[in-house]
């Protein structure tokens, strides 16, 4: 029965991956849609736009329906890589239903489970000053950072990771938290901005 079940859910999880127009990669296991952006079609075929990179380790799950989350879903998972964005994801890496938003570069490390609802972005996604945010080419004046997310981090549900900011190998990141500047290895921070309220003793 076990061996029927494995059976299914792999068939399940390609169909899913397939549809979503996620990268396969060995061990995934995907319940449910999740959503990738494309370019449409005038971006495509008129500028020649294509989605940016996306690189999946080994034994990814992503959760995108209630069924395997006692937390609840807002959403299903965003992965929103644009034209020059690079997302690499480490092997065993689990997220529920977050969005992750990469006009740079966001890399996740080994072993990192992402809570429901969170977002990860290393973009402002608009100019800080308001006559540049209302320009044509205001997306010329938005800033971009890279995010790092180390090795066996857990990220609680409802957190925002913003750009620019690295959080260390086994750091916590509390439910609900903003954080806004790097994360020490195995520090617990929570809050908004988030904050280290005590390290973990090894």
């Amino acid at each position: 029965m076990s061996r029927l079940y494995r059976h299914y859910t792999t068939l399940a999880s390609r169909f899913n991956a397939w549809r979503s127009r996620f990268p396969w990669s060995e061990g995934m296991f995907m319940d449910g849609r999740c959503y990738v952006w494309e370019p449409n079609f005038l971006l495509r075929h008129l500028k020649g736009q294509h989605r940016g990179r996306i690189e999946v380790g080994r034994n990814f799950k992503c959760i995108n329906s209630l069924v395997h989350n006692a937390f609840g879903m807002i959403q299903p998972t965003f992965f929103n890589v644009f034209p020059r964005g690079t997302l690499r994801i480490g092997d065993n890496v689990g997220i529920s239903g977050t969005t992750i938003s990469c006009s740079e570069a966001i890399t996740i490390g080994n072993n990192v489970l992402i809570g429901s609802g969170c977002l990860i972005t290393d973009t402002d996604g608009h100019p800080i000053d308001p006559e540049k945010r209302h320009a044509a080419n205001y997306y010329d004046y938005v800033v971009n950072s890279p995010v790092v997310i180390g090795d066996d981090v857990f990220i609680g549900a409802r957190s925002i990771i913003l750009k620019g900011v690295t959080i260390g190998q086994g750091a916590i990141v509390g439910a609900g938290s903003v954080v806004t500047k790097d994360v020490p290895p195995r520090a617990i921070v929570a809050g908004n901005p988030a904050k280290v309220v005590k390290m973990i003793s090894d």
